[in-house]
């Protein structure tokens, strides 16, 4: 397993996404507060940003940059016209809450940096593919 790939077995990275697969799945459906919406937030934040370093490790740097900008941009009502045109095409309609302090979750994308930057310091699972 390569370097970067590494990130995706790593402990912090699946107790992530376990996270935020429970909580958007199940956690939100039986409370939908103000918690769970913290919650998606800062684990989707964590997953997003180390999930892309994972496929494209030269652009690391732009990658945490460019998803802390989508992510203000998308809680912003500045991305409402985008969303309505989304929705009028019929797909599949999309939602979000304009909130400001969901900006405080952008604080994880320093944290998940400084993970994959020390990532051989990092537990993993051993995972081994079964044919």
């Amino acid at each position: 397993m390569t370097r970067n790939h590494k990130i995706l077995t790593s402990y912090w990275f699946i107790l992530g996404l376990t996270i935020l697969l429970l909580n958007d799945f199940v956690l939100k459906g039986l409370y939908g507060n103000w918690l769970t919406g913290k919650l998606s937030d800062f684990s989707g934040l964590f997953v997003f940003a180390l999930f892309l370093t994972a496929l494209y490790p030269k652009r690391k740097t732009n990658i945490f940059w460019l998803t802390g900008i989508l992510f203000a941009f998308w809680k912003s009502t500045y991305s409402q016209p985008f969303i309505d045109s989304w929705n009028s095409l019929g797909l599949l309609n999309i939602y979000r809450t304009v909130d400001y302090t969901d900006l405080i979750a952008l604080t994880v994308l320093p944290i998940a940096y400084f993970f994959d930057t020390n990532i051989e310091n990092v537990r993993t699972f051993k995972i081994k593919p079964i044919y």
